[in-house]
């Protein structure tokens, strides 16, 4: 990932992790756009990640005793709990018509 990309992305996921501490329980009801988008982006950016790290150890990753079989497993549990990737699109797409037509 590019560098700037990387910063312009840490940036925005800790300005939506700050909006929602400071937010109240009306504001956050309010909030599902913004962390769906965050669970659909850390959780593709895991899966790259530990893919990449599984490619360069090779099949050893897949063995019990190598920490990567156990990351393996759990960032891709990321992507069977709710909301799946297809209904954050759809929830992204409404938002966006919504916010334009305002």
């Amino acid at each position: 990932m590019n560098n700037k990309i990387f910063i312009i992305l840490s940036k925005w996921l800790y300005a939506a992790a700050n909006e929602w501490d400071y937010a109240s329980n009306e504001q956050k009801e309010k909030m599902a756009h913004v962390l769906g988008a965050v669970k659909l982006t850390v959780t593709n950016l895991a899966i790259e990640v530990v893919d990449l790290a599984m490619r360069i150890v090779g099949a050893k990753s897949l063995s019990l005793q190598n920490p990567l079989q156990r990351l393996y497993r759990d960032v891709r549990a990321g992507l069977h709990n709710p909301p799946m990737d297809d209904m954050t699109m759809q929830l992204l797409v409404k938002y966006s018509i919504f916010k334009s037509n305002q």
